[in-house]
């Protein structure tokens, strides 16, 4: 066993505590002395699977320098000698599994609100857009409500990151993947473990949280595009979804999959702009609202089929005694004080028994009854208590319960938005509200180049408050804050991409700075001044006035005419002084087939405004030979005598010389194309 660097003693001497099961596997709570951790033990399907383990090992390696917030930091993978179960160490994230939270609130009749969805829905997308700029050719491939922690105090946090090659390798139906995963693949399977299949994951848990509720089992897929493009549900009620978030959903979901989006960025950015656009809000405080209120119902929630409860006992493993009669179907009593002591069982039974408890997740959860969730619970107790004692099994040493003892640390900052560091982990800005297990801890606030440590102790079950004086941030720098109307312009500062309007660009240096706005109908470039500590507001009109042209021209400078097109429609050729076109982006072609070129190049036109087009120009090669021999001179220029070897040149026409003092002097027009190398020879002798 691989031993941990915030380990005093090994995992199968400490105690554990389950939390939480799907169809990957059960969670257990370790609260070590590092901090608590979080082990996984997979269910056995991925265990059979030979190439699992390296796959996940492989995924952990590649992932080990990522550490963002937003993510779960994996520790191990391990495997038990005994029972060949593979087990997965990572952090421990307080909060609640988003699937929980959801069902918790529908049966509470407590909706969760659209500007804290929304709120939800932007942290997604820009934690999967981070995985996907910050480590090439990495994707999650199991993104569901299942695999996201929203932690208490509304930051959203990805698990499972690691298993998406493992869970490609068992090549079931989408169907299956659905049944027993939550795991929803895009139509095309091709693009199933992918980036732009995770971009679809995505999709499917924001349509969740937008309706504010679980997806059913039979919803997915064919009832996908209905809930998307549906008249009514928004945040669990009757109000319609807004054109602009169908259109997204339309997007995410494949529903068009010419216009499905390509990355989490471009989905990300897509759905900056509409909110920016439809003047919709996502409000933190609404979130922090939610989530208090459903702490308070979810006590006495009804548990949902697909997980253990958060507070469900420990499971303590004991010798194995006389198999008793098997355990019939029951509402399970509230668990005795006294830890239940359990037979481990064998690997088969723990196999159907798990396999008899998820079966329940199969009834739509919109139309299952109290009753059949109540009967679902039992089962997935009842599973607990026999299937977790495999794990418990390995892990467990000490006969009594283990409860996590965390307390709660209040960071304020003056000013605020530093950045709150605990342990060497950031996670977030100041004012900010964590649960952190009891014990010392080091607090660090950055803000610029100031950084303050602060040693805290935390007691379990109470509150540590902190405020600190943070030294003003430099009065060199400055602000701009960009408005366009329309919105969802797009905005570079010295030609450095900003974001998309309505836009704060921060940090800006005292001086001059160069604007530059962008959208469907031009381009305007603005010279900007920021002044020391101080901030500047810049508002453009980008619509075209009344009466205004709605067309401009294009000039195409190239050495030899060439045929422009767009998407495939012939525009017309450089020989034309200018071609007129609509205002707007033009995706152009330039092609000359006797000369095998073809180039591409993409030209914003403003209203009345000629564009000149320059596409790049290819270099081709000609070899030069000559009989008897001659001095040669290419386009003027003295090449010497020949025989010439390859010689780069634009490719077109070039005019070639030969002179020999004796023999007099030839002159002849080579063709040099981009795809093959020109050759010329003459004879001297001959006229």
């Amino acid at each position: 066993m691989q031993t941990l660097g915030t380990r005093t003693q090994p995992l199968q001497a400490m105690p554990l505590q389950a939390t939480f099961k799907d169809g990957l596997g059960t969670r257990y709570l370790w609260d070590g002395a590092g901090g608590p951790l979080e082990v996984l033990t997979l269910h056995p399907f991925l265990g059979a699977i030979k190439s699992s383990e390296a796959l996940i090992h492989e995924r952990v390696s590649r992932l080990a320098q990522f550490r963002e917030g937003c993510y779960v930091h994996v520790r191990d993978v391990e495997r038990d000698a005994e029972t060949s179960r593979l087990a997965v160490v990572s952090d421990h994230v307080p909060g609640v599994r988003l699937s929980r939270m959801l069902t918790t609130a529908e049966q509470h009749l407590l909706p969760l609100d659209v500007s804290s969805a929304l709120c939800l829905v932007r942290q997604l997308l820009s934690a999967l857009a981070t995985l996907h700029e910050a480590t090439p050719d990495t994707w999650h491939g199991a993104l569901a409500s299942e695999r996201i922690v929203v932690t208490p105090d509304g930051r959203v946090v990805i698990m499972e990151h690691v298993f998406g090659a493992a869970l490609q390798q068992l090549e079931w139906s989408p169907e299956r993947y659905w049944r027993e995963l939550r795991l929803a693949l895009p139509p095309d399977r091709e693009q199933a473990f992918t980036r732009r299949g995770d971009v679809f994951q995505a999709g499917l848990v924001t349509l969740s949280l937008v309706l504010g509720r679980p997806l059913g089992q039979n919803e997915y897929p064919s009832a996908v595009g209905a809930l998307a493009t549906g008249t009514f549900g928004l945040g669990g009620g009757f109000d319609p979804l807004p054109k602009w978030l169908q259109s997204w959903l339309s997007r995410a979901l494949w529903l068009e999959p010419a216009v499905a989006f390509k990355s989490a960025t471009e989905a990300r950015q897509a759905f900056e702009a509409g909110l920016a656009q439809s003047g919709m809000a996502t409000s933190e405080d609404a979130l922090q609202l939610f989530l208090t209120q459903y702490e308070s119902s979810s006590a006495n929630a009804i548990p949902d089929p697909t997980e253990v409860l958060e507070s469900a006992p420990p499971v303590i493993a004991s010798p194995v005694s006389p198999s008793p009669a098997p355990a019939r179907l029951q509402v399970v009593p509230p668990p005795d004080p006294t830890p239940p002591v359990v037979e481990p069982p064998t690997a088969e039974s723990e196999n159907e028994e798990f396999e008899m408890a998820y079966s329940e997740i199969d009834a739509d959860a919109a139309g299952a009854s109290r009753k059949g969730r109540l009967i679902a619970a039992a089962v997935v107790l009842v599973a607990l208590t026999t299937g977790g004692a495999l794990a418990a099994r390995r892990y467990l040493a000490s006969p009594s319960a283990v409860t996590a003892t965390t307390g709660r640390l209040v960071v304020q900052t003056n000013p605020a938005g530093a950045e709150v560091v605990i342990d060497g982990k950031s996670h977030g800005v100041a004012p900010l509200t964590l649960s952190l297990s009891a014990g010392p801890h080091t607090l660090e606030l950055v803000s610029g180049t100031s950084r303050r440590s602060i040693p805290v102790s935390i007691t379990a079950r109470t509150e540590v408050s902190q405020f600190i004086d943070m030294p003003r941030a430099s009065e060199a720098d400055g602000q701009l804050d960009v408005r366009t109307d329309p919105p969802g312009a797009r905005v570079s500062v010295d030609g450095q991409r900003r974001g998309v309007t309505p836009l704060t660009v921060s940090g800006l240096m005292p001086g001059k700075h160069v604007v530059v706005l962008e959208n469907d109908l031009g381009q305007v470039s603005e010279d900007v001044t920021i002044e020391s500590g101080r901030s500047a507001s810049l508002v453009v009109p980008l619509r075209a006035p009344q009466g205004a042209p709605v067309s401009g021209w294009i000039s195409i400078v190239v050495p030899v005419e060439v045929q422009v097109f767009e998407s495939n429609r012939l525009l017309g050729s450089s020989r034309t002084d200018r071609i007129m076109v609509a205002t707007g982006r033009h995706d152009l072609e330039f092609v000359n087939e006797a000369l095998g070129y073809r180039s591409t190049q993409t030209i914003q036109v403003g209203p009345g405004q000629v564009v000149r087009a320059e596409p790049t120009w290819p270099q081709g090669t000609i070899a030069i030979n000559a009989a008897p021999w001659a001095n040669v001179w290419l386009d003027g220029r003295d090449l010497g005598e020949t025989p010439v070897g390859a010689t780069q040149l634009p490719i077109g026409t070039h005019e070639v010389v030969f002179r020999h003092p004796q023999l007099g002097e030839q002159r002849f027009t080579a063709t040099v194309t981009a795809t093959t190398p020109t050759r010329l020879s003459v004879d001297m002798r001959k006229k």
